[in-house]
C-alpha cells in the first residue's frame, strides 16, 4: 500500500486535516521557490509545490475536491504575493496551477482511489497524466506571463510546463509506490549505492568543478532502480533533484558553467530532472514487474512440484540434451517403481522408449503388477530434449475401479432394503390407519356428547393425515422401483386439465379465500400425448403447496405455453413465502423442507415435490425447476415434452 493509499483511508476528519496541512505547506514552498530563482522572476529552476498541491487534489473528494482546486489557487497565489509579486498576477499564478491539480487528480484519483506506482503500465500511465497536468498549467500560466511580463507565450508555455513536469515526476512518486513490494533487498548494498550515489552528486555538481559530466549520477540511480524497491529509487530521485538544483544554483556542475546568465542553466537542470525522473520511473517499473513474474512464477513451480511429489502416478522428467539422460525430477513413486533414479532401469521396452526420444506409450510387468507408461517428448526435431514419463499402475487401478464396483452394488442393495422396508411398513400400517378412519367416521355419524364428537373429529382428521403419508411413500417406493413398460400415453388438453385441478385445489383453502386460476393469455388448447393421471398428480401436489405456503385473499395463477419442440410449459405461480435460492435443490429431496421459520408453520411432511420430480422424470419424460415470483414467492416450471415415453426409467428418489 502506497502513502497516498494510506492517507485516503484514514478517516475523514484526519484526511481532511492532512488536505490543510498539504495547502499550508504550499505556501512556503512556492514563497521559497520565487525568493531563491536564480533566473528572474518568471522562471523558477523547480516548483515542488505543485506536488504539494496535487497530493491535496487527489486526498479530496466528491464537490471537496472543487473547494481543495480552489484553496489551491489561493496558497500557490499566496506563496507568490509573498515573495513580492503583483496581487493580480499572484492571484492568476494561482489558478494556472489549479489546472493542473484538477487534471491530474482527475485522472490518476477519480473517485478518490489514488493510482499505485508499481508496474512498468502505471509507472507509464504517472507519467504521461503528469505531463498532461503540467502542459495544462504551462499554458495557463505561461499566457499570463504574457500579459504580465511580456514574455513570448510558446518560450513561456515551454518552460513552465518543464518546471511544473520535473516537479510533479520527482516529488508525486513519493507518495504514489508502495511501501513495501515484497522485493528482497540488502542492507549493505542499499548502503553502499547510496553512498555512491550521494558521492557522484557531489563530486559532478560540487561548486567550481565543471566538468561535462551531468550522466554519471544516472548510473546510480539506474542500480537503485534495478536492485531495490520503488519507495527507494522514489527517495533518491527526490533527494538528488533537490541536490542537484541547491549545488548548481551555487554556481557548480557543468549547467551552472553553460552560460553566465542563469536562464540556460535552469533549462538543462529541468531537461536533466525529466529524463532523470522518466528513465528511474520506467526501469524501476519494468523491474517491478520482473520481480512479480518471477514470484509467479515461483509459486507455480512450487505447486506444481507439490503435486508431482504427492502424485499417485510416477512421473519422471529426463534431460537428453547431454550424453547420458538424467532426471531433471523424479517423485517418490516413480523411483518406487524404477526401483532407481537414473537410467537406463533395466526395462527394455522404456529404455527403448526412452532412448528414441518419442511420444509413445508402453507396458512392462514388475514386482508382480502391470504397469503403463505414457512418454511425452519436446525439443528439437532431431530428439527430444526433454522427456516426460507418466508411470501409472494399471494392476492399482483395476483394483481400485473393482472396489468401486462393488461399494456402487453394495449401496444400490441397502438403497432396495429400505425402499422395500420402507413399503413394507407402510402397507402394514395402511390396513389399522384404515379401520381408524372407517371407525371415526361411524362415531362423526352418531350422536355423541360434544366433547367426543369433537374428540372423533381430530381422531379422523389425523388419521386421514397419516393415510395421505402413507400413499406418498407407496407411491415414492413405486416410483423408485426399475423401470419397465407404461400404459400408452393419450391425448391429453393441458388447458382443460389445468382448469379442472384449479377447480378442485380452490376448495383447500375456502376459509382463507385463496383463488386459483388459470392465466388470461393461456392458449384455448394445448394438447401433448401423456399420461392424464400422472399429470393431474404433479399439477395436485404443485397447486396444494402453493395454497399451503400463500397468504389469506392470495391469487395462485396457472401459466400455460407450447414449448419449441411440440411440449409445453407450465408454470404454477404463488405469491406466498417463496424459498431461498440456497435450499431450492434440496426441497426436491423426499422428508426435507426448507429449514426456514415460514416454512416450519407451515404442516406438511416435504413428500410433495419429491413424488412431482419423480413422476416427470420416471412416467412423464418431462423436467421441474424452482424459480423466484417477481414481487415474492415460488414459481414452478414444468416442462413436458411432446410425447411421454412408452417406458418408465428407474429414479432414484434421495
Amino acid at each position: 500500500m502506497s502513502i497516498m493509499q494510506r492517507l485516503a483511508s484514514l478517516p475523514d476528519n484526519v484526511r481532511r486535516a492532512t488536505i490543510a496541512l498539504l495547502l499550508l505547506a504550499t505556501v512556503p514552498t512556492a514563497y521559497l521557490a520565487v525568493a531563491f530563482s536564480v533566473a528572474d522572476p518568471l522562471l523558477a529552476a523547480w516548483w515542488p509545490a505543485a506536488g504539494l498541491s496535487v497530493m491535496a487534489g487527489m486526498l479530496a473528494r466528491g464537490r471537496g475536491r472543487w473547494v481543495v482546486i480552489l484553496l489551491v489557487a489561493l496558497a500557490t497565489g499566496s506563496g507568490n504575493l509573498l515573495a513580492g509579486r503583483d496581487p493580480l498576477f499572484a492571484f492568476l499564478l494561482g489558478l494556472g496551477n489549479s489546472v493542473e491539480v484538477m487534471v491530474i487528480a482527475a485522472l490518476l484519483a477519480p473517485a478518490g482511489a489514488a493510482l499505485r506506482i508499481a508496474s512498468l503500465r502505471t509507472a507509464s500511465r504517472f507519467i504521461v497524466v503528469a505531463l498532461i497536468g503540467a502542459i495544462g498549467a504551462g499554458v495557463a500560466l505561461g499566457a499570463v506571463a504574457t500579459v504580465f511580463l511580456q514574455r513570448p507565450f510558446v518560450e513561456a508555455a515551454v518552460q513552465l510546463t518543464a518546471s511544473h513536469a520535473s516537479a510533479t515526476l520527482v516529488t508525486l512518486p513519493l507518495v504514489l509506490v508502495p511501501l513495501v513490494d515484497g522485493r528482497p533487498m540488502r542492507a549493505l548494498e542499499v548502503a553502499v549505492q547510496s553512498l555512491a550515489l550521494g558521492g557522484l552528486v557531489a563530486v559532478v555538481f560540487w561548486p567550481g568543478n565543471d566538468w561535462p559530466t551531468a550522466f554519471v549520477p544516472v548510473v546510480a540511480l539506474l542500480w537503485a532502480a534495478l536492485r531495490f524497491s520503488l519507495i527507494v529509487t522514489a527517495l533518491q530521485l527526490a533527494v538528488t533533484a533537490i541536490a542537484v538544483i541547491v549545488l548548481t544554483t551555487l554556481g557548480g556542475g557543468p549547467f551552472a558553467a553553460v552560460s553566465d546568465d542563469m536562464r540556460a542553466p535552469v533549462v538543462l537542470i529541468q531537461i536533466f530532472l525529466l529524463v532523470y525522473a522518466t528513465s528511474a520511473l520506467l526501469i524501476a517499473g519494468a523491474r517491478s514487474d520482473w520481480f512479480q513474474l518471477i514470484r509467479r512464477l515461483k509459486a507455480q513451480e512450487e505447486a506444481l512440484r507439490q503435486g508431482i511429489v504427492t502424485a499417485d502416478a510416477g512421473i519422471v522428467i529426463l534431460d537428453r540434451s547431454l550424453d547420458e539422460p538424467h532426471p531433471v525430477a523424479i517423485n517418490p513413486r516413480a523411483r518406487e517403481i524404477l526401483q532407481g533414479e537414473l537410467p537406463p532401469y533395466a526395462i527394455p521396452t522404456l529404455d527403448a522408449a526412452i532412448a528414441a526420444g518419442a511420444t509413445t506409450r508402453v507396458e512392462f510387468e514388475r514386482a508382480g503388477h502391470a504397469f503403463e507408461a505414457v512418454l511425452a517428448g519436446t525439443g528439437s526435431a532431431g530428439g527430444a530434449d526433454l522427456i516426460s514419463i507418466v508411470i501409472i499402475d494399471v494392476t492399482e487401478r483395476e483394483e481400485r475401479e473393482r472396489q468401486a464396483r462393488e461399494l456402487s452394488e453394495e449401496l444400490s442393495r441397502l438403497n432396495a432394503q429400505k425402499d422395500d422396508f420402507i413399503a413394507a411398513v407402510s402397507h402394514e400400517l395402511r390396513t389399522p390407519v384404515t379401520s381408524i378412519i372407517g371407525f371415526s367416521e361411524d362415531l362423526d355419524d352418531g350422536r355423541l356428547p360434544p366433547e367426543l364428537a369433537a374428540s372423533g373429529s381430530i381422531i379422523a382428521r389425523n388419521a386421514r393425515r397419516l393415510a395421505d403419508v402413507i400413499e406418498d411413500v407407496l407411491e415414492l417406493s413405486r416410483l423408485s422401483a426399475l423401470g419397465g413398460p407404461l400404459p400408452p400415453p393419450a391425448d391429453v388438453d393441458l388447458v382443460r386439465l389445468a382448469h379442472e385441478c384449479a377447480g378442485d385445489a380452490q376448495g383447500l383453502a375456502l376459509g382463507r379465500r385463496v383463488r386459483v386460476d388459470v392465466a388470461d393469455d393461456a392458449p384455448a388448447s394445448l394438447v401433448v400425448r401423456s399420461r392424464e393421471r400422472d399429470l393431474v398428480r404433479v399439477c395436485a401436489n404443485l397447486l396444494s403447496n402453493a395454497v399451503k405456503f400463500s397468504p389469506d385473499d392470495a391469487v395462485i395463477e396457472v401459466a400455460l405455453a407450447p414449448a419449441d419442440d411440440g411440449g409445453a410449459i407450465v408454470r404454477v405461480i404463488d405469491h406466498g413465502v417463496g424459498i431461498p435460492e440456497e435450499f431450492r435443490d434440496m426441497v426436491w429431496e423426499r422428508f426435507t423442507r426448507a429449514p426456514v421459520e415460514s416454512h416450519r408453520l407451515v404442516p406438511g411432511t416435504g413428500l410433495g415435490l419429491p413424488i412431482v420430480k419423480a413422476l416427470l422424470e420416471s412416467r412423464l419424460g418431462g423436467s421441474a425447476r424452482l424459480l423466484e415470483t417477481p414481487g415474492g414467492g415460488t414459481t414452478v416450471e414444468v416442462v413436458l415434452p411432446a410425447a411421454a415415453p412408452a417406458v418408465s426409467s428407474a429414479h432414484t428418489v434421495v
